[in-house]
């Protein structure tokens, strides 16, 4: 049986259907068994689909000089 390192250091070869029969089979206990990991490869899923779909956009000038202003008046007050 896999540890829950072998399942992390693995999950986004399981993602990727890398893995060997033997391999999988291992995974598929593990994560039927282990929620925390269980719960990481359904959240690396979801990052790699966000990903994939470019569901993220660059910010604008004025965005980013907002950031900053605001992370100077913070930085400041301490």
């Amino acid at each position: 049986m896999l540890s829950c390192k072998h399942t992390i250091a693995q999950g986004t070869d399981y993602l990727d259907k890398e893995l060997g029969f033997w391999r999988k089979v291992e995974m598929k206990m593990h994560l039927m068994i282990c929620v925390n990991c269980r719960r990481y490869v359904k959240q690396l899923k979801q990052t790699v689909v966000m990903l994939s779909k470019g569901q993220f956009k660059q910010p604008s000038e004025q965005q980013v000089e907002q950031l900053k202003q605001e992370y100077q008046n913070v930085v400041s007050k301490q």
